[in-house]
């Protein structure tokens, strides 16, 4: 208890408050953006950690076989040993998102006490203190989905406090060296940003001090290991998995623009918006992408990546010569983190993402408290200017992170947030289209035919905005196809937007959406083609089927509807749907032998089908009169 006590100093107690006091209110958010990757009812994480060995024998994006990749099975499994003790609750989930921030921080600042041991205690709390209150957090804690970050950031924290527990035993404790092994093998488990850890361990275990050269070296190798180690671990559980897929103009022009001019422009623009929003986080996004920042020519955020690339560099070698291992720790933990996301090695999706910052924003924290500390000399008392702008400071991004956190309540309402910042963004116009035809089908019943109506058409003009800033943005145009077919019936206008989609890739609900188009335009045997496509592509596409086999009965062509369903049985295809069919076109030509026949059969199959129960009955009926 006495362990306990001294565990929970007034400096534990102080991070403790400040994550209450900024992100608090998580606890009251549902499922947001993107969390069904990793959570929710219809997850492989509901069931509990019966699902962990399929977990780790899978993707962590787990779609159709071409849109499979990354292998992060540590988020999956939290959420698995979750559900397990606590059921599917959004709540408990941002409870728990709340308590890894906040371990994290406790490592961190045990961390941060162990490398900068020459300074007063207080500096390193001012360092996490800093580090937890950037606004810049909010999508990594608010959001489920970036559970990842959070626990790659905490075994990385474990990982660098035992190697440097391990040097600082002369080299004794070589359970610590194993425990740091561990750390960073996890930390791979759980999202890639680990990877810079390569060079920021070593460098500032050797900058702290000279006579671990040696261990610094071996700290590579080390490290080299693990991530063999991880990448064995990968293939021999999902192998090597499809990491390759098609990519929008919008998500990042560097994956069409090869030329080495965008590199350099994208890379200064990409740091001069991790520093402008790591210090003052200027309109958060969930979602950036082209015409948001862009990355052929420079905007103001590329003045700033150009101004301070020299600093940076300045920086690092006067604080090596000057032997301020502060500023030179914060310095490197900056470039090396940020360096995975500058567009320069490897085009980033969306460009630029609030999450991408998480890591580097650490060495922000650490670099401003160290030239903090030699211009005003903190030390363990804080004159009363720095008192001031603290206070100023933590008022400022408490407002900004609270209301940033109610953005992430649902998808819903950090859509409805952020499309309005960023009206000329592809994505951002197709999310919010897809949000008001989802919760207007929602609150089906509850408005008027007329608001419904105006809803729809609402939703169309923003898919039709995200098709026009990105004409081959086929998610947009698939989902408009939807719409313009389903809800509007403008079948006129959604040929074109199918044609489109169909170009880009072909998909059974795209054919069928045609043969709809050409039977509602009287185009009857272009709808007949397209919908036995849709079957030729899928014999199980039932919705082709009934569309077919209906136009048949109406037209009177029965044989051609029992044709269609005979071939179908023949292709193995014999399901409740197909029977019930057979059946009824079978009654209507008077045949209710062969319709008790199949209406049975279907009934074999789904005893408590109504509809085959009450024809087996009235055919067997007639069948009976009729001998009778």
């Amino acid at each position: 208890m006495n362990k306990l006590k001294r565990y929970f100093d007034k400096h534990r107690l102080l991070i403790l408050l400040v994550v209450i006091l900024f992100y608090g209110n998580t606890l009251k958010n549902g499922y947001s953006l993107d969390d069904s990757f990793v959570t929710e009812k219809n997850n492989i994480t509901a069931n509990g950690v019966r699902a962990i060995p399929k977990i780790v024998k899978s993707f962590y994006i787990q779609g159709t076989e071409d849109l499979q990749f990354d292998y992060r099975p540590m988020v999956k499994i939290s959420f698995a040993i979750e559900h397990e003790l606590f059921g599917v609750n959004p709540n408990v989930s941002h409870f728990f998102n709340l308590l890894l921030y906040l371990i994290g921080l406790y490592l961190l600042y045990s961390v941060l006490r162990l490398l900068f041991s020459t300074y007063h205690k207080d500096i390193s709390l001012y360092c996490v203190i800093l580090f937890a209150i950037m606004p810049i957090h909010t999508e990594v804690v608010s959001s489920l989905k970036n559970r990842d970050i959070l626990l790659c950031f905490i075994f990385c924290m474990i990982g660098v406090k035992h190697f440097v527990l391990f040097l600082e035993a002369d080299l004794k404790k070589w359970m610590s060296l194993c425990v740091s092994f561990v750390g960073f093998y996890l930390a791979f488990l759980s999202k890639y940003d680990v990877l810079p850890y390569l060079a920021i361990t070593p460098i500032v275990v050797f900058a702290k001090d000279r006579k671990h050269l040696k261990w610094a070296i071996g700290f590579c190798v080390l490290f080299l290991v693990i991530y063999v180690l991880f990448r064995l671990t990968k293939r021999g559980m999902v192998g090597k998995g499809t990491t390759q897929r098609a990519y929008n103009y919008f998500e990042n022009p560097l994956f069409f623009e090869k030329g080495i001019k965008y590199k350099i422009i994208a890379t200064f623009n990409s740091l001069g918006f991790y520093l402008a929003q790591s210090v003052f986080p200027f309109k958060m996004c969930c979602y950036y992408g082209a015409d948001t920042i862009p990355v052929l020519k420079l905007n103001y955020h590329g003045f700033i990546g150009i101004a301070f690339t020299p600093l940076l560099i300045l920086g690092l070698i006067r604080s090596y010569i000057k032997k301020n291992y502060m500023l030179l720790v914060g310095i490197i933990v900056f470039c090396a983190s940020i360096s995975m996301y500058l567009n320069f090695v490897k085009p980033a999706v969306g460009i630029v993402a609030d999450r991408f910052t998480f890591f580097a924003s650490l060495g922000v924290a650490i670099a401003v408290i160290a030239l903090l500390k030699s211009v005003l000399s903190i030390e363990d008392k804080m004159p009363n200017n720095f008192k001031i702008s603290a206070i100023v400071l933590i008022i400022i991004f408490g407002i900004i992170t609270i209301k940033r956190n109610t953005d992430w309540y649902d998808a819903h309402t950090v859509i409805s947030a952020d499309a309005g910042k960023y009206p000329d963004n592809a994505y951002l116009n197709y999310k919010k289209g897809i949000d008001l035809v989802q919760s207007t089908l929602h609150k089906n019943g509850t408005q008027s035919a007329e608001q419904q109506r105006a809803n729809i058409i609402e939703a169309r003009t923003y898919l039709e905005r995200s098709i026009k800033i990105e004409p081959n943005y086929a998610n947009s145009r698939n989902y408009i196809s939807y719409v313009l077919v389903y809800l509007l019936n403008d079948f006129n206008a959604a040929l074109p937007h199918i044609n489109r989609s169909l170009a880009y890739k072909e998909t059974t609900d795209l054919y069928y959406y045609k043969g709809i188009c050409f039977r509602e335009t009287k185009q009857y045997d272009s709808s007949e083609f397209y919908l036995l496509k849709c079957i030729a592509m899928d014999s199980r596409y039932y919705k082709a089927y009934g569309l077919l086999a209906y136009g048949y009965n109406l037209n009177k062509e029965h044989q051609k509807s029992i044709e269609l369903f005979q071939n179908a049985i023949k292709n193995g295809v014999e399901t409740l749907e197909i029977y019930n069919a057979l059946g009824k076109t079978y009654f209507e030509i008077q045949n209710n032998d062969e319709a008790n026949t199949y209406y049975q059969k279907a009934l074999k199959l789904d005893p408590s089908n109504q509809e085959a129960a009450a024809m087996v009955k009235r055919t067997s009926t007639t069948n009976h009169i009729s001998v009778k």
